[in-house]
Parts: structure tokens; sequence; C-alpha cells
């Protein structure tokens, strides 16, 4: 597995990475200038509920760790489980929730 970083965009201030497996395209993700939701990413459907979005995430933490960063905010629909369970999983803590967005901190 490789994570290549492709592009730095200066229209949104954001890297796009992309995950590889086996020299397939398997997952993207960007880091992005900002505070809240630094980071999205995308895995494949055949893909999913397989770790691959929790090894994309951590990553991305540590590139944020290297660049400075003491800490993110996340704001997610309750709906997405999937992310929510990569967040608990890396350490972040629930700080909040209003209507459907749940809110977490994660320290780096």
């Amino acid at each position: 597995m490789e994570l290549i970083q492709l592009k730095i965009s200066d229209k949104d201030n954001s890297i796009k990475y992309v995950l590889k497996l086996s020299g397939k395209e398997i997952g993207y993700a960007y880091i992005f200038s900002r505070e809240n939701n630094p980071i999205e990413i995308y895995i494949d459907e055949d893909y999913q509920s397989n770790g691959y979005g929790k090894i994309l995430f951590n990553s991305l933490l540590k590139i944020l760790k290297s660049k400075g960063l003491k800490g993110c905010v996340f704001e997610i629909d309750e709906s997405n489980y999937r992310f929510i369970n990569i967040l608990t999983n890396a350490g972040a803590m629930k700080v909040g929730s209003h209507l459907s967005m749940i809110k977490f901190i994660i320290k780096l």
C-alpha cells in the first residue's frame, strides 16, 4: 500500500493524497488549511470496512502533526458511522452535538 501526494490546489488550499493498493487507486483524501474538518477521505465501496480509511486517516494525522498542528475539530453527521468509528479509534473525543451533527476534537 502506498500513499501519494498528488497535487496542491491554490483555489481551496488543499493537498490531495491518493491511496493505492497494488497499483490501483482505492481511495483518496484531502488536507485543507482550515480548523474544522481539515481532513476529508473517500474509500472506494469495494474496499470499505477493511481498515483502509483508518490507515489513510492516521497517515494524514501524522502529516498534520509534522506541520505543527496541535489538534483538529471535526463536525460529522451522525449517519456517517464509518468516519465516526475512524475518529473514535484515533482517540477523538466527542465534545458536543447539535441536531444531527456531532462535534469531535482530536489532539495530535
